[in-house]
């Protein structure tokens, strides 16, 4: 991505409060997936993410207490391990995750304070232990699942609410076996935030929301929101590039994207000058539209004497700059964010179009170039 649509918090300070931390029981740990699954069986590099795991006192009295807690978060974490690496991928490693020890917090019966623990979650962390945070709150008064960015070591933090009705109804979050979906792969899911990916939903735009070509992008299957137990191509390069990393660079968005678009327009097989292309942008949902094409040219160009027209500051390019001309209202703009840009080029009165995703131009940086490069015939 690296666009992060991630919900940001900032860390509070507040008075004593009951936290207790046992790690003693996660001593020496390491998932057994792959002896159990066979996952590796490429024998590719592993790379290990570790977690730290907060729940509540009475939640995870609920559960069972710690030993039985703690005997079933390392089966859960087996799945998403398992849900990961045989999903359909393009992987170089072997990406395991791990629970490495618990953080046992106390609401005091005050189902109000599962936010104020929350924000503590953002905090400073143990590098030396613990890679990401997972925050679960299982007696909560809504459902809800997200991963943040901003910790105060860099980590990215998932959340995991659930009501006790949910629970009831659908089972509790152990519940589920691949390959049913379960929290284990919703976890996956957020998990895949926490390696850096966007979710891929938001760059379907259905044919009735294109007023300019009236045709539908329909991005490739994937966990990232459109599909389940594959990664696109664009996943498969995020993670493979972002795999050394335990959290993520702040410049990794800088990072991953080229320097520069060439779109070529050829007429039967040449070059051709002069050829007018327009950038229109792609945006996601909001309270005043649905994920569109936005009818107004963003840029406007010309081809140059070797048929090419040149975009250049990428990374702008997809992130533009509040005031910039050509913006829809900031009210309809969710994320202040081009998802995608519908390419439209015109020759004799007819026109061509080819869309550029910034994942698309991403897989092109990652695979080490600083040009991406996109053909259109007439």
């Amino acid at each position: 991505m690296i666009h992060s649509k991630k919900t940001q918090h900032s860390f509070t300070r507040f008075g004593v409060l009951s936290i207790l931390l046992s790690a003693s029981v996660f001593g020496g740990l390491s998932s057994s997936a792959q002896q159990k699954n066979g996952n590796n069986r490429l024998g590719l590099e592993p790379m290990t993410y570790r977690a730290q795991v907060w729940v509540e006192k009475e939640d995870l009295a609920r559960y069972g207490g710690e030993e039985i807690f703690t005997e079933n978060l390392k089966k859960m974490f087996e799945k998403t391990t398992y849900f990961w690496n045989e999903s359909e991928n393009k992987f170089k490693y072997y990406f395991e995750f791990v629970p490495a020890g618990l953080r046992i917090y106390d609401i005091e019966g005050d189902r109000n304070r599962y936010d104020e623990f929350q924000r503590q979650a953002y905090g400073p962390l143990d590098t030396a232990k613990y890679d990401f945070v997972v925050f679960f709150a299982l007696n909560a008064k809504s459902n809800g699942l997200w991963c943040g960015g901003g910790g105060k070591s860099g980590q990215a933090v998932v959340c995991c609410y659930q009501t006790l009705e949910q629970q009831e109804k659908y089972g509790d979050i152990f519940a589920k076996e691949p390959p049913e979906q379960g929290t284990y792969s919703n976890l996956g899911h957020e998990y895949g935030h926490v390696r850096g990916a966007t979710d891929i939903y938001q760059y379907i735009i259905k044919a009735e929301d294109n007023p300019i070509s009236h045709e539908a992008l329909r991005p490739p299957k994937c966990n990232m929101g459109n599909g389940m137990w594959a990664w696109s191509d664009y996943c498969s390069n995020l993670f493979n590039y972002t795999a050394p990393y335990k959290q993520l660079p702040k410049d990794l968005n800088q990072r991953i994207f080229p320097e520069k678009i060439h779109i070529k327009v050829l007429v039967n097989g040449k070059k051709k000058k002069n050829v007018t292309v327009k950038l229109y942008g792609t945006r996601a949902g909001g309270r005043k539209n649905n994920r569109d094409v936005y009818p107004q040219a963003y840029r406007t160009l010309q081809t140059d004497k070797k048929g090419v027209a040149e975009l250049t500051d990428i990374y702008e390019l997809y992130h533009p700059a509040q005031g910039t001309p050509g913006l829809p209202p900031s009210d309809e703009f969710p994320y202040a964010y081009w998802f995608c840009f519908l390419v439209e080029a015109e020759y004799n009165g007819e026109k061509k179009y080819v869309w550029i995703p910034d994942w698309a131009t991403q897989i092109t940086k990652m695979n080490g170039k600083n040009i991406h490069e996109e053909t259109i015939e007439f």
